[in-house]
């Protein structure tokens, strides 16, 4: 499969017309008929339902059409990247976090003060990434453990989990609870991407935690409409609480048990790969949280 067919295929399911998307593409209407004909049978599918001249993603194409977007979008920002680099007008500071991102917003708003130049570019679901690269960013907040063992960082904060439920619940005037109070619970959980859910998800499950009925979403403010709403309960990080604290009909209720507290670690890309700006960040940042140097 070539990036090329993934182009004309998208445009194809753009115009629903192949003659439209030829011209478009300034290409003869035979050749992207026979490139599209070449990608379906590497397929192994039809990917459009044809009525006349109009052709229509069928539920393959749909599903074809959300990964080349995925694919074609990767590759655009990789040469924006290649050619930032080249011309050395890169003023981008690429953060990758677990999550919410605890005390890095403060960091980033004193750095901007002394460099208002600086972009940051924050990515806040690398748990749900299959490969993970510290050279893919500049700085990475991390859970310690797991998939991260292979990061040398620094230790930065402990999370600890609440369970958020909304003021009406049985266990809204709970000091305190213990995992046991979680049987029997309607929760729900953030998903991001096709498998990561967060991680309480995977205590409970260690914990042998009978859920209820369970819902899953793939955005905080979903997340805490549905537990404002009456209709479940759910997680939510120490380093996320404040979006949830703001919300009056919302309790947030500490669970009694140190598995559902992570120890979230920092580590910076290699020093020959930051760029001159991001390493005045990396030592900014040191400082800033106060990491022991040279460690």
């Amino acid at each position: 499969m070539q990036l090329d067919q993934l182009r004309y295929f998208a445009t194809i399911a753009q115009l629903e017309n192949v003659s439209q998307a030829a011209e478009l593409l300034h290409l003869s209407q035979p050749s992207l008929s026979k490139n599209l004909a070449r990608l379906e049978a590497e397929v192994g599918m039809p990917l459009f339902d044809r009525s006349g001249k109009r052709l229509v993603l069928n539920a393959a194409g749909a599903r074809l059409l959300e990964y080349s977007s995925l694919v074609l979008r990767e590759l655009e920002y990789a040469l924006d990247d290649m050619r930032l680099l080249a011309t050395g007008a890169d003023s981008r500071i690429k953060i990758g976090a677990a999550g919410a991102s605890g005390p890095l917003a403060g960091c980033v708003a004193a750095f901007h003060q002394v460099r208002p130049e600086a972009a940051f570019d924050l990515n806040s679901g690398i748990e749900c990434l299959e490969h993970l690269d510290i050279n893919d960013f500049d700085m990475l907040i991390y859970p310690a453990g797991g998939r991260y063992e292979k990061f040398t960082g620094f230790p930065l904060y402990e999370d600890r989990c609440f369970l958020a439920v909304s003021s009406r619940h049985p266990l809204a005037a709970s000091a305190a609870i213990r995992p046991k109070a979680l049987d029997g619970l309607e929760l729900v959980f953030l998903r991001e991407g096709r498998s990561f859910v967060e991680h309480p998800f995977r205590v409970c499950s260690a914990l042998a935690v009978q859920f209820g009925p369970q819902c899953y979403v793939d955005s905080r403010e979903l997340h805490r409409q549905m537990i404002a709403s009456g209709v479940c309960a759910g997680f939510v990080p120490e380093s996320g609480a404040a979006f949830y604290r703001d919300d009056t009909s919302l309790r947030l209720i500490p669970i009694q048990d140190r598995r559902f507290t992570r120890q979230m670690m920092v580590c910076f890309r290699r020093e020959k790969h930051l760029s001159a700006l991001a390493r005045d960040f990396r030592d900014f940042a040191m400082d800033y949280f106060r990491l022991p140097r040279g460690g």
